[in-house]
């Protein structure tokens, strides 16, 4: 009977899976090939196609060709370079054929008369304003900042990344994203040890590459504060020399309110403590100075036991982790700077609440004398 019963229930395991594939039971109907250059719709015939509102909304906008639409990038702030600003009125000139052009008049729809958001690029820190918008009968624009609206950017911390150069696919990716983070204002590429020598060669190194890269981030990123990069590849390998040449070595009392990171997701022995952290234990040390930190991530296959020893032993950085997982180059590059961003924020935070406490709490002069000579 067991036997019997085991062979009449896979008998009917086979008949139920053949009448669920049966293609004349089965709730879904063979897909009828359609015509070159028809739509797929799920109601009706493909030349009833209607499309839906979204998209609709997407063919209202002025037509361009693909190699246009391709070119142009999200921008949330109008950058301009202190050479393209005018000595007398501020007014700047944009080609037909810029980016912010076509940026100002096909993706937001600007007109004249309507006002855009601007940047002015300085090493001071920048400035932002709105600017009027005033179309040429060459298809350039015109922007006229609007009085009253000029404010400098506030002091914000810095951060120096130093990066072993990468696979140049992740490199060329990371640039923008590097430049967007406001914090950031200077990259510092080095060969490491273990670095791939081929990688020095790519064009993702090259000004004329990364600079436009940059300025794309900086733009979506909406900052004013330039980025400067240093690319020291002739360097073989990583040394107390290279980064006190580089300004980037700890001095002695190790009490100049910079965090000093170096990324390491430990052993099996030893978990060095989270980045956020050390950027608060060590900016917190001068709290009237604006936070600052430096983050040296390695290449795809790490750092060396002998470079670790540099930068920690040597240099004064402190080992710092971003979590338990192993990380791409990319992925560690940005949730460090985005960690490390957030802290710095927060120590900028606390010792503006701690200097606040001690106005409040310190007695006047006026008052001390008072008391004096009661």
């Amino acid at each position: 009977r067991h036997a019997h019963h085991i062979i009449h229930t896979c008998d009917c395991s086979v008949m139920l899976h053949r009448i669920i594939a049966s293609p004349v039971l089965s709730t879904e109907t063979p897909r009828r090939a359609l015509p070159k250059g028809a739509s797929r719709c799920s109601w009706g015939s493909p030349s009833h196609y209607q499309p839906r509102p979204a998209l609709q909304y997407c063919r209202q906008q002025p037509s361009s060709s693909s190699h246009e639409n391709k070119s142009t990038h999200a921008m949330n702030l109008i950058l301009i370079k202190p050479t393209e600003r005018s000595t007398d009125t501020d007014a700047v000139d944009l080609e037909p054929n810029d980016e912010r052009t076509k940026h100002i008049l096909s993706h937001l729809n600007k007109t004249t008369g309507d006002t855009v958001s601007v940047g002015f690029v300085d090493s001071l820190g920048g400035c932002k304003c709105k600017a009027i918008v005033l179309q040429r009968q060459n298809g350039g624009v015109r922007l006229v900042p609007k009085p009253n609206t000029m404010h400098q950017s506030p002091g914000l911390p810095e951060i120096t990344l130093v990066l072993a150069v990468p696979f140049p696919a992740r490199m060329k990716y990371l640039w923008p994203v590097i430049a967007s983070f406001a914090a950031v204002t200077r990259v510092v590429i080095v060969r490491g040890k273990l670095s791939n020598p081929e990688f020095c060669e790519t064009k993702a190194l090259k000004p004329s590459a990364y600079e436009q890269m940059i300025e794309k981030g900086m733009s979506q990123g909406g900052r004013t504060r330039p980025v400067k990069v240093d690319i020291c590849l002739e360097d073989e390998t990583i040394s107390r020399h290279l980064l006190e040449r580089l300004g980037l070595v700890c001095n002695t009392n190790n009490t100049d309110g910079t965090a000093r990171i170096f990324l390491d997701c430990g052993d099996e022995y030893a978990t060095p403590p989270p980045a956020r952290d050390i950027v608060l234990e060590q900016c917190g040390k001068e709290n009237d100075k604006i936070p600052s930190a430096i983050v040296a991530v390695g290449p795809e296959r790490g750092w060396t036991d002998e470079e670790a020893k540099i930068f920690v032993d040597v240099c004064g950085f402190k080992s710092a982790t971003l979590g338990s997982s192993i990380l791409r180059v990319d992925t560690a590059v940005v949730s460090g700077l985005g960690i490390v961003s957030a802290a710095l924020d927060e120590s900028q935070q606390q010792s503006d609440r701690e200097y606040k406490r001690k106005r409040i709490h310190s007695p006047c002069k006026g008052t001390e004398s008072t008391n004096e000579k009661e």
